[in-house]
């Protein structure tokens, strides 16, 4: 069905069309797709493609409920055959104005509830600044209060059948009608949920139908619409013991009582509650797959409770999967990182047979390992990482199995030296700063990181200022130098620590600067922003109806004001202060401009002020830059450590870097001192041997480098003296050290002299 002009005037409320949301949304649409979008970047140019596509809106009919049943969608864990209804879904084939209209009015619904929330704080899905982790550290903060007051608990784990395809559009509508929806809003969705067909095409043959439930796979509003849904069960009383928690469409059930009697009692009891819900709101619990994990008041519970939901027990286990992590009845979490670790595993198996057929680098398997690896085995980690003595074992054994990839070493080298040649951080340390900057972000009580306290009250934090989106305007800017009345310049700076940010008032001769002295923890991005925001306010004050122009030289400033949705306070108070009276230029920084020279001289100036003037907090960039440097210095303390292994890579690398990577067998070898040598195979009683020459004890990997006349032939730059980290600075040298190792294995019969013991 084709969407009106009348039908798209009414979504937007007003004759204005509102030009930041529809630039937001169009931007995120995909060009691949239905034809249509990419035609409007082709044909429109980019100064006034909003306007010109809200135009297009209101003026043009577009596809706007009309979707595809497109055949089997394979489903892995299911395994439904194609000739099972369930295993098609409807797929949401909008046309690009169509997914732009979507995206409009979801987004603007979502505003109307986050903003006055009417969403139930126990949602934790598809809500902004809300995560899985957080959703498991809640069911984690949960179970430690049962315990703390000496009480039994238990989490049922829900399964909700096709829950995105069961949503039911009157209730939908009742919901939005009940939580005060704006009117013009509540009528675009009850126009999208209004005369909807389904179509299957097979052969030349096409069967349409209509349909009042389930949510189009793909739209936008698909989450909105069972959030709506699933909201009246999260807000559902069900006792002082008994709470509720969902993330998107998984819902658990968390009950905690003194015995177990009184557990299934008060399961049950909400659980019957659940299913009168499921009845009202036309959905179904897929009962077999309910399940139930036990938690004793101080470890696990030996006779847990046994529940029933709807007539049918419920299936006990000692571990559960929730939301990509295993949780088990002991909470030492360590199964999840079982389960991790042949998740990695798998892929990193297919990642050592590409490098060994297909020339895939160390270092490209360091560099995928840090942008994909690193962050499968983290996930979450602020919900599962304790940091006791065997999730660190654990968790630095897995890693091992990466580090060799990367490093090609022998697998009896010591992680710790494996973790140095190749440059990469210990996994535990990594797990500890994720939990650390989560705790820091979501102000959770008593943050830390390795035994330092961390404040978390000093931390930035973004407060949503709610303001409706229409009332947001897009901010221009330029790099002409215009001839002004007024102008201002402004500039922030950071020196030695010391933050300052400064604006000078140009009428049109220099006539004063004005100089204010920020927090050292301040950015310089945070000071250029500052010295904007008090240039309009020194404006707004003193000359509110005049026309003027300001000057920056911080680019990154003025391309976050045109963002959005910024998440940053000062960025919102500067677009609050922005009229029709202000023109915003970018100057380039040093070229001899006298307004910009003299702010910056204004801004270093303020930066050495006696006392602090605008407070500010850490910014959260910074912030990980610090709790950084304490994981490097950890990590570099331990490497100190006598008692670690790996000391004769240490005399080589006695400082620990992340740019730092040994990729090549050879190389590892003379690192780490564990290869083809009498000295190793003696070590680890691999075979009784020496060198042929008999001028050195130890043959080791160095004897043959340096030493060994066998060798003599095969160098021509490298002599005795000369250092480890000298060879591997200079290119040639290393060259001809991977060329003389090859050579010794090779030929290692030959200069390998088995011991006389050893063959009597």
């Amino acid at each position: 069905m084709l969407c009106s002009s009348t039908v798209c005037l009414y979504a937007a409320g007003t004759s204005q069309c509102d030009q930041p949301k529809v630039r937001q949304s169009h931007h995120k649409v995909r060009t691949r797709g239905p034809i249509g979008f990419g035609l409007i970047k082709a044909l429109v140019p980019e100064e006034g493609r909003d306007s010109s596509l809200c135009v297009v809106l209101l003026k043009n009919p577009f596809n706007f409920r009309n979707h595809f049943l497109l055949g089997y969608v394979p489903q892995h864990r299911t395994f439904k055959k194609d000739t099972d209804p369930a295993a098609f879904r409807p797929i949401c084939l909008l046309d690009a104005l169509g997914k732009v209209l979507d995206r409009l009015v979801t987004q603007r619904i979502f505003h109307h509830l986050l903003k006055h929330k009417l969403l139930s704080a126990h949602q934790f899905g598809f809500t902004p600044g809300r995560s899985a982790p957080g959703a498991i550290i809640q069911l984690k903060d949960w179970i430690h209060m049962a315990r703390l007051e000496k009480k039994h608990s238990v989490i049922i784990s829900l399964d909700v059948k096709s829950a995105f395809s069961r949503v039911w559009w009157p209730l939908v509508l009742h919901n939005l009608k009940r939580m005060a929806c704006p009117r013009n809003l509540y009528g675009i969705a009850a126009s999208f949920l209004d005369g909807r067909s389904i179509s299957l095409s097979y052969g030349d043959t096409v069967i349409s139908k209509d349909y009042s439930i389930g949510c189009p796979q793909g739209s936008n509003s698909g989450p909105l619409y069972w959030l709506l849904i699933v909201n009246d069960a999260l807000e559902m009383g069900f006792g002082e013991d008994v709470r509720i928690l969902a993330y998107a469409d998984d819902i658990y059930l968390f009950v905690a009582a003194t015995g177990k009697q009184n557990i299934k009692k008060y399961a049950e009891t909400a659980l019957q509650k659940l299913q009168e819900w499921s009845i009202t709101a036309k959905v179904e619990f897929a009962h077999e797959k309910t399940k139930l994990i036990p938690f004793g008041k101080k470890g696990k519970q030996k006779h847990p409770p046994y529940c029933s939901f709807n007539g049918r027990a419920i299936k006990l286990s000692r571990q559960l999967k929730i939301l990509g992590v295993v949780l088990d009845d002991g909470l030492n979490f360590l199964p999840h990182i079982q389960y991790v670790r042949g998740k990695t595993l798998k892929i990193l198996n297919r990642l050592t047979i590409a490098r060994s057929r297909r020339g895939l680098s160390g270092r490209v398997v360091k560099m995928l390992y840090k942008r994909a690896l690193e962050r499968i085995i983290v996930y979450a980690a602020p919900a599962w990482w304790v940091g006791t003595a065997n999730q660190r074992q654990k968790i630095n054994s897995l890693q091992r199995q990466v580090l060799l990839a990367v490093t090609a070493a022998f697998r009896t080298t010591s992680t710790a030296a494996l973790q140095v040649i190749s440059g990469i951080e210990p996994a535990d340390l990594v797990c500890e700063m994720e939990a650390a900057l989560y705790q820091l972000k979501h102000n959770r009580p008593d943050p830390h990181f390795l035994g330092v306290h961390l404040e978390s009250n000093q931390v930035e934090r973004y407060l949503p200022s709610w303001a409706h989106p229409s009332t947001k305007h897009l901010v221009h800017w330029d790099q002409d130098s215009p001839d002004y009345d007024l102008g201002i310049f402004t500039d922030g700076s950071k020196l030695n620590g010391q933050g300052g940010a400064a604006f000078s008032v140009f009428d049109p001769q220099h006539s004063g600067d004005f100089q204010f002295r920020l927090d050292d923890h301040c950015s310089v991005f945070q000071a250029e922003l500052t010295a904007i925001k008090q240039a309009l306010l020194w404006k707004q004050q003193n000359r509110p109806h005049a026309n003027f122009h300001l000057f920056t030289d911080s680019m990154s400033s003025l391309k976050a004001l045109q963002k959005f949705a910024p998440k940053n306070n000062l960025v919102d108070d500067i677009n609050s202060l922005l009229d029709g009276t202000i023109s915003l230029h970018w100057i380039k920084a040093h070229i001899g401009v006298a307004g910009n020279e003299v702010a910056d001289k204004a801004a270093k100036a303020a930066s050495d002020r006696p006392s602090v003037d605008i407070h500010l907090g850490i910014p959260e960039r910074s912030l990980k830059t610090s709790i950084r440097h304490l994981l490097l210095r950890e990590w570099q303390d331990r490497w100190k450590d006598d008692n670690a292994k790996g000391r004769f890579t240490f005399n080589i690398f006695p400082e620990v870097k992340t740019n730092r990577c040994i990729d090549n067998r050879q190389l590892s070898q003379v690192v780490t001192n564990h290869g083809l040598c009498p000295y190793y195979l003696k070590k680890f009683n691999l075979r009784e041997c020496n060198c042929r020459c008999g001028e050195d004890v130890d043959d080791d990997i160095l004897h043959y480098i340096f030493r060994c006349p066998l060798l003599d032939s095969q160098r021509s730059l490298i002599r005795p003296g000369q250092s480890v980290l000298q060879i591997l600075q200079d290119k040639h040298r290393t060259k001809e050290v991977k060329s003389l190792l090859s050579f010794l294995f090779l030929h290692q019969q030959d200069i390998f002299e088995q011991d006389p013991e050893d063959i009597s």
